[in-house]
């Protein structure tokens, strides 16, 4: 169906670059052919064709891609006109000088934040246009927690400024305020902490005057620490999960004359965020009144994935795999041994047997890993086994980035319940969904089989807009999990406690499943029953009691003194 794709439909993209009565140099024009149409492919013929100087954004340089994009754009152009240049190129002279007097420079997104940094100017001096391949994302997490506390005490008290420590007292009891109300608590709030007030100054002038000292004393340690409360001062902060969050406001969008994004995901509310981008909608190309979709009302975040015995095995159960032209096994990374396993005991036999019985390639992958992918363009099934959600932080931050930048209000957030916060979660969940399906049938969407695991209906009506006509069936499934009795008698047992100890077994829960998450080895139980607020060391061996399935469930060691992760 791909080569009944006609360049027209790609006017609008090619009147873009040529017609310089629509360039705008405050303004990306978002243009959302859906995935598969061939939108980067025509881009590039149009770059080869301009004698224009143009700056071309993708994703990735791995597995020489980037290579291969210049390599295209010369051979439409028939001459060299087109450099790839990756961040391995800045300090070699010769690659340097060339990529600058190319007509058309290849970077990548992670360049091209550099450069939005103020870095590499010299690589967009004299060039009017930009092409970026899917959404450029600026946004920089920030996070200061008690022990970016405890160093700005210790670590930069010898260059003698006393406002450093009084910073340092400030901010902690602002922490001990918000981590003890128990109405933030109970509003599971993420509070906005304003630094704006004069009476601050004097802190944002001693970290100022203090950066300056430490780039050229060239403590790089210092200096992080230091611009860490530099950013939390002049951005302000959300306070959530022990920590002050903010973002690094030093990037701001590089714009030549003429701006274009290239993005299937035009849907993602992140666009509507902000007035410096445009989404011009196009109609869709393909027909997908033959495909049919499959969504199992089941949860499937990372928490919900851990607790699942046999997920895998009874989605096998309904799922028939015949006559298909390759299956596409959809999930984490860290779940991708577990769901090639289940297959195994499935069908008692190895992955490569059951594919060779099969007669069909059979390969598990994970959210991540997938963005870009045309290694599955001839499979016709896909099988979604986990919700690509972020860190509900993320969600929050971007909002904030946006509405800073934009000059809005912000205010405090109570999670899932800010209306902002929740259309990025679901469009940016969608779109990690959506990016999935299309990595398979890439030529005749009609032929697909999709299979989607997922218990948020919002999510799935956003990726359901994007295949219009398609056949949907709305499913159950039930599947085995972990410890089920014992969750069971757990969760009678702490009805019958009080609202607020409720609250600080789900608070304490929460710290441990993001420092498993974040990696680290271990953390004192004081530390987290000072950050919960828990005076009594014998109340906080009763939440640890309660929480001993979810312990066990996820591998967390009581031990001791301390919280041991596995």
């Amino acid at each position: 169906m791909g080569n009944l794709i006609t360049t027209s439909i790609f006017d609008d993209l090619k009147n873009q670059i040529f017609d310089r009565s629509k360039w705008d140099n405050k303004v990306f024009s978002v243009f959302g052919y859906e995935a598969g149409a061939g939108k980067s492919r025509n881009v590039q013929r149009y770059l080869a064709e301009t004698e224009d100087r143009a700056l071309y954004v993708q994703r990735f340089s791995k597995d020489g891609e980037l290579d291969a994009t210049a390599e295209r754009i010369n051979t439409l152009a028939g001459k060299e006109i087109a450099v790839a240049f990756t961040g391995e190129d800045t300090k070699r002279k010769r690659v340097r000088k060339r990529a600058i007097e190319a007509r058309t420079l290849c970077i990548t997104h992670k360049m091209y934040s550099n450069i939005c940094r103020g870095d590499h100017q010299d690589l967009i001096e004299g060039r009017v246009i930009l092409v970026i391949d899917e959404y450029p994302d600026l946004l920089e997490q920030i996070t200061v927690t008690y022990k970016e506390i405890g160093q700005l005490w210790t670590d930069i008290f010898q260059y003698g400024f006393a406002e450093t420590d009084d910073l340092a007292s400030l901010l902690r009891d602002m922490a001990n305020k918000y981590s003890n109300d128990s109405e933030i608590l109970k509003n599971r709030e993420m509070v906005f902490v304003s630094f704006q007030s004069d009476k601050y100054d004097k802190y944002k002038d001693v970290i100022g005057q203090l950066l300056k000292k430490t780039k050229q004393a060239r403590k790089s340690e210092h200096k992080e620490l230091l611009f860490k409360f530099q950013q939390i001062l002049n951005n302000g902060a959300y306070y959530y999960e022990g920590g002050f969050h903010t973002f690094d406001s030093t990037p701001k969008f590089a714009m030549l004359d003429c701006n274009i994004i290239l993005d299937a995901n035009a849907f993602d509310y992140r666009y509507s965020l902000s007035n410096k981008f445009k989404v011009i909608k196009q109609p869709k190309i393909y027909d997908y009144s033959q495909a049919e979709f499959y969504h199992y009302d089941l949860n499937t975040s990372k928490r919900a994935l851990k607790n699942y015995i046999n997920l895998t095995e009874k989605a096998l159960e309904q799922i028939d795999l015949k006559d298909s032209g390759g299956v596409l096994f959809i999930t984490e990374q860290v779940q991708k041994e577990q769901v090639e396993k289940g297959i195994e005991a499935y069908f008692n036999d190895s992955l490569d047997g059951v594919q060779e019985t099969l007669r069909m390639p059979l390969t598990v992958d994970y959210f991540g890993n997938l963005i870009g992918k045309n290694t599955y363009r001839n499979y016709n099934m896909v099988i979604v086994q986990k919700s690509p959600n972020f860190d509900y932080g993320t969600y929050a931050l971007t909002n904030f980035f946006y509405k800073y930048h934009e000059n809005l209000p912000i205010a405090n957030i109570s999670i899932f319940q800010d209306e902002d916060v929740e259309k990025v979660r679901l469009s940016t969940i969608a779109g990690e969904i959506y990016q999935a399906i299309r990595r398979i049938a890439r030529d005749n969407p009609e032929d697909a089989k999709i299979y989607v695991f997922n218990n948020n209906q919002g999510v799935i009506d956003i990726v359901l807009e994007q295949l219009p006509g398609i056949q949907y069936h709305k499913c159950q499934i039930e599947v085995n999990k972990i410890g089920k009795e014992a969750g069971a008698k757990d969760k009678g047992k702490k009805e019958k406690m009080p609202t607020q100890f409720d609250e600080k077994v789900e608070e304490v829960k929460a710290i441990l499943t993001n420092l498993q998450q974040s990696g680290k080895s271990y953390i004192r139980k004081k530390d987290v029953r000072v950050q919960v607020g828990i005076k009594d060391g014998a109340n906080f061996s009763k939440v640890l009691d309660v929480l001993r399935p979810f312990l066990q469930i996820n591998q967390i060691k009581n031990q001791g003194q301390k919280i041991i992760f596995d």
